[in-house]
């Protein structure tokens, strides 16, 4: 008897801790395997294809940025993908670590409560091309982009940027009701989408965790009632 309690207290140890990660968990389940989200095309002047614009302090146009320009590399492809730079890719991975055990935190403006926001997307961003690099970080521009986010309509989305060792807010982000966001950021580097929690539904996530964390109760019921059953069996004998 003594024995079968024991367990049953780890067992509730264990489902306790399972479901207090799982609640206070900063990333969505889907993050490490899911895709980027997908930048929007457009076209410039005339009419030729672009994936952004860099645009000046006051939003007007300074150049437009084509396809091979911008390297996005999502989580699941750091190890695997052959276009991102070596050192975007270690620091990719390492914030991801950090995010997941906790070392690492978003630094939410006031106003935000970081237990009620969840990152829903990590990635990197990288230039492909020195001009457009130069034209940012020399001449204080900003980057503009369209992202296919797949968030819901009046869902408030934050957008934050990693960059030379510190996080940053993007300039303005707003969430275009059709599943996109226009984001206006500082410089490339690795961008975090967060949004709250009570709206990750939209992506499965939620359904994801509620299907780990009744997998994970029913396990300890099973290995419970197999401890009992030996146990019953032991004392007939």
């Amino acid at each position: 008897m003594r024995r079968i309690v024991c367990i049953l207290i780890a067992v509730t140890a264990c489902l306790s801790l399972a479901v207090t990660a799982l609640a206070a968990d900063v990333m969505t389940p889907s993050v490490p395997s899911k895709d980027a989200p997908t930048i929007v095309p457009g076209v410039d002047d005339v009419g030729d294809p672009v994936i952004g614009e860099i645009v000046d302090g006051k939003d007007n146009n300074v150049d437009f940025i084509v396809e091979d320009c911008l390297i996005v590399t999502p989580v699941s492809q750091a190890n695997t993908s052959d276009k991102i730079p070596e050192e975007a890719r270690q620091t990719l991975l390492s914030v991801y670590e950090q995010l997941s055990n906790g070392t690492m935190k978003l630094p939410y403006e006031e106003g935000v409560d970081p237990n009620k926001m969840v990152i829903k997307d990590l990635f990197d961003v990288s230039w492909g091309c020195v001009d457009h690099e130069e034209m940012v970080e020399e001449e204080a521009n900003y980057i503009k982009l369209t992202l296919d986010a797949d968030v819901k309509a009046n869902t408030a989305v934050v957008v934050m940027v990693y960059d030379d060792g510190q996080w940053y807010e993007a300039q303005s982000v707003v969430n275009n009701g059709d599943g996109t966001i226009s984001v206006v950021m500082d410089n490339v580097g690795i961008v975090a989408i967060s949004v709250p929690t009570d709206s990750i539904s939209e992506t499965g996530d939620k359904a994801d965790l509620t299907l780990w964390t009744v997998l994970l109760a029913v396990s300890a019921v099973a290995l419970v009632a197999l401890v009992v059953f030996r146990r019953r069996g032991n004392v007939e004998r």
